[in-house]
């Protein structure tokens, strides 16, 4: 089933902001390993304050993923300099990714935080970011300029090879074009 459409201009990255404190922004879906027969769990749960994301990854079943993605659109992160998470968090590390594609065996950018168990801000430049595919592993790095213009979808995962239990609250997500 297709959710995006092609024929729809991205948004520019000026507006490209997720305010979990303010917004009431409850359209963050779980999508865990389970879609292969894995067996770890993630929940998420909105607050007055933030966005609760919790679960434990479990490699038993071939699994070892869980995640959480905002639905399909179509944004314009091409001149994005960096993302800044305000956010707490255990049992990381974890990964921001971004989606061109609605296949998901297509390659997707990423890259990795551990966050603090205090409230505070994790940056990361578009240079921590690269390509990874499921088949085929980590590929590339990112050249968001060309390659940012059409992101389909944002998300956070857990995967990192490990079985164990995770937490991580956001409250803000924003892709900036300065630093």
């Amino acid at each position: 089933m297709s959710c995006a459409s092609s024929s729809v201009p991205p948004r520019s990255s000026q507006d490209v902001v997720w305010n979990f404190r303010t917004t009431g922004t409850t359209d963050w879906r779980p999508l865990n390993d389970g879609v292969m027969g894995g067996r770890s769990t993630g929940t998420v749960a909105y607050g007055d304050s933030a966005m609760l994301w919790q679960g434990a990854t479990s490699l038993e079943n071939n699994g070892g993923f869980a995640s959480l993605r905002a639905p399909w659109d179509h944004l314009n992160l091409s001149q994005a300099r960096e993302v800044v998470l305000t956010c707490r968090g255990t049992g990381g590390p974890f990964k921001l990714t971004l989606e061109t594609s609605e296949r998901w065996w297509m390659p997707y950018a990423y890259a990795s935080f551990s966050p603090s168990e205090e409230w505070g801000e994790v940056v990361l430049d578009v240079s921590d970011f690269g390509w990874s595919q499921a088949q085929m592993g980590d590929l590339r790095s990112v050249t968001p300029s060309k390659e940012w213009s059409d992101i389909l979808r944002v998300g956070l995962m857990k995967y990192d090879g490990t079985a164990q239990p995770f937490e991580l609250e956001v409250q803000s997500l924003r892709f900036r074009q300065s630093c």
